[in-house]
């Protein structure tokens, strides 16, 4: 007999200020400390980086996944809007920078690179393929 668990990920959820106003069991131990904060007083240089995906999700409504670098590490996020403004966080981490050696160094910097070109070409892709029209007509 299989038994399949789901994993739970990270997450936390922002008030329409970006301030933490709630933390799921796996944040608890980094973020529990800081919900009434904002989350860009907590995170120094980390606003124009994630705010803009934060700000597209709450205008559209609808959730919205990017992956970002930031303090040595590579991470998948996933925004979703909620009720009143509400931004509710998950991430999933897909890569740190290993500063033990040069070589690692070298290494997890490879692989953190080509999981953002990954990214970069996926948006791309998705970016060309909602320009496209069909235009009606022939020769």
């Amino acid at each position: 007999m299989a038994v399949t668990v789901e994993q739970e990920t990270p997450f936390v959820v922002l008030d329409d200020r970006d301030r933490i106003v709630g933390v799921g069991p796996k944040a608890e131990s980094q973020f529990g400390p800081l919900v009434g904060a904002r989350l860009w007083e907590c995170f120094p240089g980390s606003e124009p980086l994630f705010k803009p995906y934060y700000d597209a999700a709450r205008r559209s409504g609808e959730p919205l996944t990017f992956v970002q670098f930031y303090d040595g590490n590579v991470a998948r996020i996933r925004a979703v809007p909620l009720a009143d403004g509400r931004l509710e966080l998950h991430w999933e981490q897909l890569a740190r920078l290993d500063t033990l050696t040069l070589g690692s160094l070298a290494e997890s910097l490879d692989e953190s690179l080509a999981l953002l070109d990954e990214q970069g070409e996926s948006y791309e892709r998705e970016t060309m393929r909602r320009a496209l029209r069909v235009i009606q007509g022939g020769v």
